[in-house]
């Protein structure tokens, strides 16, 4: 990687950011942790390519540290609070109360769920099914359903 920074010291690098700072607001993430910390990866990633060591940079390394780690750790810091604020992780802008959350009012899924196909299909079909699947070597729940989708979109061609 640039700057003598390598991938193992940014992974570790992340990591800490990511467990300081849910330390420090006292939250946790479950099984979404190596979400944050690969978010904070890619920040760090993104941020050697811009990095540039002839700027001057306010006040990065001069208490004896490094100018870049000292940059990509301030910049993980701040998509930490990204990641908070993201809606696409579930969270909402909660600095002006607003979560801006989307809230379903009608059955997304228009399919009818409440078919019993036991009712429906004779053990004669079902042991025709079988082997129409075992001539195709699939399985018959695998051949119902693309079977199935192939009537379907053949019917919605026709009647379009």
């Amino acid at each position: 990687m640039r700057h003598g920074f390598t991938t193992e010291r940014l992974m570790k690098l992340s990591r800490k950011i990511a467990n300081d700072a849910l330390r420090l607001r006292g939250a946790s993430l479950g099984d979404r942790f190596e979400d944050l910390v690969s978010r904070l990866q890619m920040a760090g990633l993104d941020s050697a390519l811009r990095y540039d060591p002839h700027r001057r940079h306010a006040a990065y390394g001069k208490n004896g540290g490094e100018p870049f780690a000292s940059y990509v750790a301030d910049v993980m810091g701040h998509r930490v609070d990204d990641y908070f604020r993201s809606k696409a992780e579930g969270f909402g802008d909660r600095r002006r109360d607003m979560d801006d959350k989307i809230e379903l009012t009608d059955d997304p899924d228009p399919a009818d769920h409440d078919v019993d196909f036991s009712k429906i299909v004779g053990d004669r079909e079902r042991a025709d099914w079988q082997k129409a699947a075992q001539a195709t070597d699939w399985e018959l729940d695998e051949w119902i359903k693309i079977t199935l989708n192939k009537a379907a979109k053949q019917v919605l061609r026709s009647a379009a």
